[in-house]
């Protein structure tokens, strides 16, 4: 009796273990595809000015779908029918990744990443690429004119972890080469006053026509240390070490070294963030003998402060504090402002609000300068810009799972904002009488800027997304006649779609509105026409190692101008071949 006791409890334990067992795997798991990570397409921006959608790449995005029902009960027989067999193809996470192709415009591109994988102490990427393009680009006068450009770069990504910190290493080296091939129309036996602080001073023409190459060359290094923070009650903080060195075929050069830093105390609802750091600016000029350019040497050093208060409440955060920024050299100057954000949650996880009030410091140093025109004179001082009063507003959230939209309101009030216009010189034997260089320089104003943005996003699968961007640009200026160069609307489009395996063809459209440039030589308004930039590209997969790609830009041959004098080149055609390894 003893001995069959045991047997039934031996024989309830089996029924129920056997029980849970069937509820756990009581799922059909169904996998919709195999997992095949394709290393997409990726191009550099093209350095000089551009329509964004021109270095535009598509990203193809996989995920699993599992769908889940209850078993039926009983018992069905069914026949097993043959299986169809075809080779498959076996999924690697290469660590290289090289491509290369050519295009009109007589343009050769290269590039080559490597990445490591895998690895929970540290990561490490390098990316090493060159474009060149050699052709003509005919001007507002039907005169053709050589516009090559040869880019060069390459670029570190290091990241260290521990347990409790975090260790990064970024370096960024670039070179390029291009000319001054815009429109201008002065005359080289022309004589022309120069010196606008001596209206006795002439040369000629000829003298005042800039070298048609450039070249910039730079190298940045960016180092930064901070902790992981997995507890309120520790100190959370982030400083950041930089170097940087600029110069150009004038022989400019400027180094940049600073300090910043972020730190973040709890105590329970509240926190306090103290952020702060210094930012010096040295640069060398040449001693210039030509009456074209005048050189200034120009140091200084950006202090910047900005302690705030920070509360936090279920379904809403918000955070009080001061912007404050100090400038040592150059033209000097403090400005403080105020600094108020706050977000709200209004529906969990569909939407929520946010707002809040600013002061934003913009830091215009030969480098940055030369980046955003590059056929802005390399004698420019450029002063910086402070939109001491910055209102933001806005909401964000989710359709559904599958759109996601953002709508944002900014209105500043800036002082010394820059705007680009050709620099001109006087006739010395007709005063009145002005020619256009195809150089740039800066003139400034103070204003109000009013922005209305937004986003939206669709994405019904894993073959398919589309993103819609638009931007309207209200600028109200105190004294120039127009916000030189800068456009009222712009909207883009960028759509991607798989419609089989392997294969990913992407569309991108983006409209620039009309835009209005200084006239020089009659002292008036020219209108530059409004830009509508259609780009298609595709992507195939050939197998787990090779992939071809093609990509058609400007495809309605829009001829539109950047900056006055310079129109953008034709349709442009690349095509290529990717091998990963």
């Amino acid at each position: 009796m003893k001995y069959n006791n045991i047997y039934i409890i031996i024989a309830l334990l089996f029924v129920s273990f056997t029980t849970v067992k069937a509820q756990e795997l009581n799922q059909d798991v169904k996998v919709v595809r195999e997992y095949n990570p394709i290393i997409s397409d990726a191009f550099k921006i093209n350095k000089l000015p551009v329509s964004e959608v021109d270095s535009m790449t598509f990203n193809p995005r996989f995920s699993y779908n599992v769908l889940s029902k209850a078993m039926t009960s009983g018992l069905a027989i069914e026949p097993i029918t043959a299986a169809k067999l075809k080779p498959e193809r076996k999924t690697v996470l290469d660590k290289s990744y090289i491509k290369g192709g050519l295009g009109n415009y007589v343009t050769l591109f290269g590039d080559l990443n490597y990445n490591v994988l895998r690895s929970e102490e540290y990561a490490l990427g390098l990316n090493i690429g060159h474009v060149t393009s050699d052709g003509d680009i005919k001007l507002e006068d039907d005169s053709k004119s050589e516009a090559p450009i040869h880019d060069t770069w390459a670029s570190l990504y290091f990241r260290r972890f521990w347990d409790d910190y975090t260790l990064s290493v970024d370096a960024e080296f670039d070179h390029n080469i291009y000319n001054y091939y815009g429109f201008h129309t002065v005359g080289a036996a022309t004589s022309y006053l120069y010196d606008e602080n001596d209206l006795t001073a002439s040369a000629l023409g000829a003298d005042l026509i800039p070298d048609r190459k450039q070249r910039l060359s730079s190298f940045g290094l960016n180092i930064g240390f901070g902790n992981k923070v997995v507890d309120s009650d520790d100190v959370s903080f982030k400083a950041n070490l930089k170097w940087e060195t600029f110069s150009n075929i004038t022989e400019v050069s400027e180094n940049v070294i600073g300090l910043n830093a972020l730190s973040r105390v709890y105590f329970d609802d509240v926190f306090l963030d103290i952020a702060g750091g210094f930012d010096f600016y040295g640069t060398s000029v040449p001693v210039s003998g030509s009456p074209l350019y005048s050189f200034e040497d120009r140091s200084m050093t950006i202090l910047n402060l900005s302690p705030a208060l920070g509360f936090v409440f279920e379904g809403i955060d918000f955070k009080v504090g001061l912007d404050s920024y100090s400038q040592l050299g150059g033209d000097g100057g403090f400005n403080i402002a105020p600094h108020l954000e706050a977000n709200l949650i209004i529906a969990d996880g569909i939407v929520s609000a946010f707002g809040g009030v600013c002061g934003d410091y913009y830091t215009n140093n030969y480098q940055k300068m030369q980046s955003e025109n590059m056929f802005i004179a390399p004698d420019v001082n450029v002063e910086n810009s402070f939109h001491g009063l910055h209102f933001f507003g806005g909401i964000k959230g989710n359709f559904s799972s599958q759109t996601s939209f953002v709508a944002r309101v900014d209105y500043s009030v800036f002082d010394d904002e820059h705007f680009y216009v050709n620099k001109s010189f006087e006739d010395s034997a007709n005063p009145g009488v002005f020619s256009q260089s195809n150089l740039f320089t800066a003139q400034y104003d103070d204003g109000t800027l009013l922005s209305l943005s937004g986003e939206l996003k669709y994405e019904p699968s894993s073959k398919a997304n589309v993103l819609l961007k638009g931007k309207y640009n209200g600028w109200s200026l105190n004294t120039l006649d127009e916000a030189w160069h800068k456009p009222e609307v712009e909207i883009g489009l960028t759509a991607n779609y798989s419609p089989f395996e392997d294969l990913w063809v992407n569309l991108g459209v983006y409209s620039m509105g009309k835009r209005k440039a200084l006239d020089v030589s009659t002292g008036g308004v020219k209108e530059l026409k409004s830009v509508v930039d259609i780009n298609l590209g595709a992507q195939y997969t050939i197998s787990s190692k090779w992939n071809i790609f093609a990509s058609l830009n400007n495809a309605i041959v829009s001829k539109y101008y950047q900056w006055n004098g310079y129109p953008m080149q034709g349709m442009n055609i690349r095509a290529g071949v990717g091998y990963s390894f």
